[in-house]
């Protein structure tokens, strides 16, 4: 199970350095126009991407016919789309009870969802939906949202009591996190809300894993090169872990840096000269 954070302006500055969190998903803005955008949206990514948080943003609308989500779909895209080498979890669709779309009737909240969500798979994202247990349940026809959508449910309740599928569950608002000044969502999802979707390393559950296609690396040595721009070999082990320390590899024993020293990253193999001195490739 992982545990995750979502944020807004409301946070106001996050000081991502202390953030802990297995995945982050950021406000990009609101409405049908973009300078809606969310004030503190660069900050927060390029915060949450500085710390390898496997990131994924929300909109929140206030359309009320399929055209306005439609064009709120473009405007989150052009929003976004600086940082969508960033961006590897859904893009969600976020309804909630605003007058004007709880006028508007079950069947055409319901269409604007899938407007949303097909407009943001089209142009390469993988999308999602968020909504309270009562509006997912009661609000909207589920079982027209897309299936490849990510649902994301919210009930501040020490259960989810939702009815349909769902990834992530919001579960209280009143969260304490360090780097977090006040109160802010706190959130679990399923592991394969960042396994459907990963590419290089992610941190899950305090474990660092490799991941290509979206899927781990398991039971193999990969070469990787860092920010510094120095390659280093890491072996992922059993269920892609990346290994530390000392390790018996196929009858040979390496010594994989058990944490960020002597000048190189945790996992990375250390090897050294007649002298004891590291060598680098």
């Amino acid at each position: 199970m992982l545990k995750g954070i979502d944020v807004s302006h409301h946070q106001g500055a996050i000081d991502w350095t202390k953030v802990k969190a297995d995945f982050a998903l950021i406000r990009a803005g609101y409405g049908k126009y973009a300078w809606q955008e969310d004030p503190y949206l660069e900050a927060n990514i390029q915060g949450a991407a500085a710390r390898n948080i496997p990131i994924g943003v929300y909109w929140y609308s206030y359309a009320d016919t399929i055209a306005e989500a439609k064009q709120e779909a473009e405007v989150c895209l052009t929003v976004i789309n600086p940082y969508k080498d960033k961006i590897v979890l859904p893009v969600f669709f976020d309804q909630e009870y605003e007058p004007a779309i709880l006028a508007a009737g079950n069947s055409i909240r319901t269409e604007c969802c899938v407007a949303f969500i097909k407009a943001i798979e089209a142009a390469g994202y993988k999308a999602g939906l968020y909504g309270s247990q009562d509006w997912l349940d009661n609000k909207i026809d589920d079982s027209q949202i897309p299936e490849t959508a990510t649902v994301w449910v919210a009930q501040y309740s020490n259960k989810c009591t939702y009815k349909g599928r769902y990834t992530i569950w919001q579960y209280t608002s009143s969260g304490k996190v360090d780097g977090i000044k006040g109160r802010v969502d706190l959130n679990q999802a399923d592991d394969d809300l960042i396994i459907s979707t990963a590419v290089g390393w992610q941190k899950i559950a305090g474990k660092w894993y490799w991941y290509e296609d979206g899927k781990p690396v398991t039971n193999c040595w990969r070469k990787v090169t860092g920010e510094s721009g120095v390659p280093y070999w890491y072996y992922l082990g059993k269920g892609g872990v990346m290994q530390t320390g000392w390790v018996k590899i196929n009858n040979e024993v390496f010594y994989l840096n058990p944490s960020a020293a002597y000048g190189v990253p945790e996992g990375a193999c250390i090897i050294t000269d007649s002298r004891g001195n590291v060598v680098r490739e």
